[in-house]
């Protein structure tokens, strides 16, 4: 058990890692695409080699959960954030997000139905109700990105991006009358903080759901819980302060809102939620072999 215990505790390493890895590709410039590729590859094959480790008690919800983040930071990591200046890149983040966006609601909404008959399945339905409004509303603003470039709009888009998409700014309150695109934009990104936190609430429930079941262990259902109201409360009030307050008071909420509605972010509760699972199946697979093993030595002679 102890070396799936320093594998799980390197797998859990691995979406910080790939966080780090993300930026290092945006903010170093001794990183060159080479040495990235490079990067990027070890890193896909170091989870792939961690997670076969668990390959007995793995299964394709554990591998969607956990490959959600990993996927993301693997092309993200590439494409860099999303902006008009650089339309292919951006068109890729985009496609990329669409996919995890859709993935987590597959997901959710499966590990649901299958515990239909649960008693506590009922405490699930408003936050997948709320994913799923949420992920519709997303989705739009995703494909009004596609719309943007496909439209020969790019060029207008990055002259006002810096401050109408990044919630650390339009949220302390742009120039008056700006230009009907940063309108749009700011409209858009609003979806995009919604939907980031019925994410955090959906997987709440799921993560309730699961330790009623007895999935995952009551520490890490916990755990989950209060990551998601924490990360829940960090927009919802980073939002409000942000608007609230005296432009020099509401720089830290609106940074706070920025933070933790950044898309990849709605990976880091699914992972954990994988890990969990995991780490619960593989405590669970080993107490039964050292009961089979205990049993066989008590029925064995006795000379």
């Amino acid at each position: 058990m102890t070396g799936r215990r320093v594998c799980l505790a390197a797998l859990a390493l691995t979406w910080p890692a790939g966080l780090v890895l993300t930026a290092a590709n945006m903010e170093v410039a001794e990183v060159t695409l080479p040495i990235f590729i490079l990067l990027d590859v070890l890193y896909a094959g170091l989870v792939g080699a961690l997670l076969w480790r668990f390959r007995d008690v793995l299964d394709r919800w554990v591998v969607a959960l956990v490959g959600a983040g990993v996927g993301v930071f693997v092309v993200v990591a590439w494409a860099g954030p999303p902006t008009a200046a650089a339309p292919g890149p951006m068109m890729v983040n985009t496609a990329v997000l669409l996919g995890v966006a859709l993935l987590l609601l597959v997901v959710t909404t499966s590990m649901v139905v299958a515990r239909r008959d649960s008693p506590s399945v009922a405490g699930v339905f408003p936050g997948l109700a709320l994913l799923l409004l949420g992920t519709t509303l997303y989705v739009g603003n995703l494909v009004a990105r596609l719309a943007v470039v496909f439209s020969g709009a790019a060029a207008e888009q990055a002259e006002v991006e810096a401050t109408a998409w990044m919630a650390s700014e339009y949220l302390r309150g742009l120039d008056p009358a700006p230009e009907y695109l940063a309108y749009l934009l700011t409209w858009f990104d609003l979806l995009q903080l919604g939907y980031v936190v019925t994410v955090y609430v959906a997987f709440a429930g799921l993560a309730r759901l699961l330790q009623a079941h007895n999935e995952i262990s009551a520490r890490a259902g916990r755990g989950i819980e209060v990551s998601a109201v924490m990360l829940s409360a960090a927009v919802v009030l980073g939002v409000g302060l942000a608007a609230a307050l005296p432009r020099e008071l509401d720089a830290v909420p609106a940074w706070a809102a920025f933070v933790a509605s950044i898309p990849f972010m709605t990976t880091l509760l699914p992972f954990g939620l994988g890990i969990a699972l995991l780490g619960h199946r593989a405590h669970s697979s080993t107490r039964v072999e050292m009961a089979g093993v205990a049993r066989g030595a008590g029925v064995g002679p006795t000379g």
